[in-house]
């Protein structure tokens, strides 16, 4: 089995109130290297990433957002 990709993934979802960021923290998943974030909302609006760092990430919002957002962050090694 040697040669084959080692994979760690953390996934999360948050609540969130009337924000246009949200901090998200995966420090507990001791990722390899900077992951791959994926996010998904439960309302109409766009996204971006900024600050995305090995154990952090911050995920902004293009409108003042309420609902519910989920994400994963995928490091491969």
């Amino acid at each position: 089995m040697a040669g084959l990709p080692i994979l760690k993934i953390h996934s999360c979802s948050e609540v969130i109130n009337n924000s246009d960021y949200v901090d998200i923290d995966y420090t507990a998943s001791n990722m390899f290297n900077i992951p791959k974030i994926t996010v998904t909302t439960d309302q109409n609006v766009n996204y971006f990433l900024s600050d995305v760092t090995i154990n952090t990430a911050r995920i902004n919002f293009s409108q003042t957002f309420t609902g519910t957002v989920k994400y994963t962050a995928i490091s491969i090694k």
